[in-house]
């Protein structure tokens, strides 16, 4: 069941992203990131009391720091996707950011099966072959961008072994506190650039059809985290953070089917390895 979970919410995180890419190609990456953080936070709000979730302290800080983890972590990985080769970056985020949630779940006594082990490591490197993207020209890989990658990975890695520490019976209220912060922290660097910018930077009438990709970047986005939160609580730090390090495999998917790409080689064998690992998982 973990495993399952672990995967839908994956290809559920590649769907947002799919849809929050296609809106930041008509509007600031950072207008659709603010209004994909502040739609999530309608379902998750009417969710948080239906699941029965318990207020505390330990909740709310704890989805605070996530929130902010999470925050920066988007920021940098879109920074470093604007001066480095997405086909660079995008796999070594997410191998990255697999490997943090791996290390610490393993290093805090989970215990697996040499399958589980080797399984683990097989989705780590199939995390990476399916950020591999077909890109034009290569471009040269700079000191910052490596910076902004680790970084960005760090923040996503580091917000699943937070989610991770929240009291089980804290349910959604974490994951309410963290999509606040986040927007939060949107709406005050969206301000001060409509302040600098005027209406070279359109908030008010912007263009419909980014905003509509936004808003479904933001319910997917809900039920994502939802389901990691879920998983998270489940005590599984080391196969939740590496099965949602698989987002790739959602936009992957998406571009298949939406956008008729074709799959490069790579991602293909990235897409048998993810799969066939997930399956080793639940039998090993």
């Amino acid at each position: 069941m973990i495993v399952l979970v672990g995967l839908a919410s994956a290809i559920i995180y590649g769907v947002s992203d799919f849809y929050g890419g296609i809106g930041s190609r008509r509007l600031p990456p950072i207008l659709v990131s603010f209004v994909s953080f502040a739609v999530a936070i309608v379902p998750i709000a009417i969710a948080t009391p239906l699941f029965g979730s318990v207020w505390s302290s330990e909740a709310v800080w704890l989805g605070a720091i996530a929130g902010v983890a999470g925050a920066v972590s988007i920021w940098a990985f879109y920074a470093a996707l604007a001066i480095a080769p997405m086909s660079v970056i995008s796999p070594t985020v997410a191998a990255l950011a697999a490997s943090i949630p791996a290390v610490v779940g393993i290093a805090r006594g989970e215990r697996f099966t040499p399958i589980g082990y080797l399984a683990l490591v097989v989705l780590v490197v199939a995390a990476a072959l399916l950020g591999i993207t077909r890109e034009a020209g290569g471009g040269r890989v700079g000191v910052k961008a490596i910076g902004l990658a680790v970084l960005s990975a760090i923040g996503f890695g580091g917000y699943n072994v937070v989610i991770e520490l929240t009291p089980p019976e804290s349910q959604l209220s974490p994951l309410l506190v963290d999509l606040v912060v986040g927007a939060a922290l949107y709406a005050i660097v969206v301000a001060v650039i409509r302040a600098r910018r005027g209406a070279a930077f359109p908030v008010i009438g912007a263009d419909r059809r980014g905003l509509g990709y936004a808003v479904v970047a933001g319910v997917t986005l809900a039920i994502a985290n939802a389901l990691l939160v879920w998983g998270l609580h489940q005590g599984q730090l080391a196969i939740m953070g590496v099965l949602s390090a698989l987002y790739p495999l959602g936009t992957v998917l998406l571009a298949l089917t939406v956008l008729r790409e074709r799959l490069t080689a790579v991602q293909i064998v990235g897409v048998v390895l993810a799969l066939g690992a997930s399956v080793a998982l639940v039998f090993g």
